[in-house]
């Protein structure tokens, strides 16, 4: 049994081996109480825990196995992904997070997610309800730890039903009269590169001047800037292999690209807005010229939805907006504008009254 030492506050602190890190080094837990005694039985009952979970993983807590993951998978999951889990594991599913995975139940899962499906009132006492794809990211996460560390627990839960939502996009007349707003202000170049050339709003934000070549006319998509589980800005690579693509961009774009480069690097980025920023000064533009209130990431949604009213081939729309199949371009793209579906409807209705003229002749 490891033996605790005196700390110059009057403390007691024991120390005990944790296993290896990923980079090879001895890692240890340290236990401090007031006495000697307290302190070596805390560092005993962990120990003890600790080797019930070398022998079998289901003998850690939900939170232990959590922590776990998040640290086996943080050099491989975006970012992104790791700040989304690690906000799953701090603020939801608290009722189960000190149970040890084998003593879980089937019921004991179903009512946290009935409790995670229902309103909840925050800190300012504003009233929010949970939406049923926050609640299916929830069960995203806890299934694959469950996967990973318990295998043998089957789940089998309810979860609220999953909403259709409507994709938001700008008509024809609408994107014009954006075009007029935002020229000649620092929105512009954000704008067009997500509008024109259908960048995700992390790829907007992501793009260096070295992936901008001024001789063949072209911007290359490499990376993407996003928020890690410390809320810090962070490069990271491509949402897919197939988000990795080189644009040929219009001579308009390349000359405001060419006007604002000034004296920055091929490191620094093109556009100095932050990915929240944008959003709300999107909205500002939006309700000066009385548009509809579409998120930053809609503007992607428009230029599909454009790219589809022209008849583009599907291939190349995959192509230029990056998407690595035509299934999940569908899945979220799968739509027509209003005006070009009116004038479908109209044909459709000037067929059946011709054919009524001819019934009545």
């Amino acid at each position: 049994m490891a033996t605790a030492k005196q700390l110059p506050s009057g403390s007691w602190r024991c120390q005990v081996y944790a296993g290896t890190a990923p980079d090879g080094k001895r890692q240890y837990r340290s236990f401090t109480a007031y006495t000697k005694k307290e302190a070596e039985y805390a560092a005993l009952e962990w120990q003890l825990h600790y080797r019930e979970i070398s022998r079998d993983s289901s003998n850690m807590t939900l939170a232990e196995a959590m922590e776990r993951y998040l640290a086996s998978k943080d050099s491989i999951l975006s970012p992104s992904t790791v700040r989304g889990y690690d906000i799953i594991r701090r603020r939801h599913l608290q009722g189960l997070m000190q149970i040890r995975l084998n003593r879980l139940t089937p019921s004991m899962i179903q009512e946290a997610f009935n409790i995670e499906s229902k309103p909840y009132t925050d800190s300012q006492g504003r009233v929010h309800m949970p939406t049923p794809k926050s609640v299916h990211n929830i069960h995203g996460f806890f299934s694959a730890v469950l996967r990973e560390y318990h295998p043998a627990l089957r789940l089998n839960i309810t979860l609220p039903q999953k909403e259709l939502n409507e994709q938001q996009y700008l008509e024809p007349e609408q994107v014009g009269k954006l075009l007029r707003a935002i020229k000649g202000s620092e929105m512009e170049v954000p704008i067009l590169l997500a509008l024109w050339l259908s960048l995700r709003s992390s790829e907007v934000t992501g793009l260096t001047w070295k992936y901008v070549d001024f001789t063949h006319n072209t911007i290359t998509v490499r990376q993407a800037r996003v928020r890690n589980k410390e809320n810090q800005w962070v490069e990271k690579s491509t949402k897919t292999t197939c988000s990795t693509r080189t644009l040929h961009a219009p001579e308009y774009i390349m000359e405001l690209l060419k006007a604002s480069k000034g004296n920055d690097g091929p490191e620094d980025h093109v556009v100095k807005i932050k990915g929240n920023c944008l959003l709300q000064r999107l909205k500002t533009i939006l309700r000066k010229n009385n548009l509809p209130l579409i998120r930053f990431h809609d503007l992607r949604h428009t230029n599909c939805s454009l790219m589809s009213a022209l008849g583009v081939p599907e291939r190349y729309m995959m192509a230029r907006g990056g998407w690595s199949s035509p299934r999940v371009m569908r899945s979220v793209y799968d739509h027509t504008m209003r005006s070009k579906q009116n004038e479908v409807d109209q044909k459709i209705d000037r067929c059946f009254y011709q054919l009524m003229k001819e019934e009545d002749a």
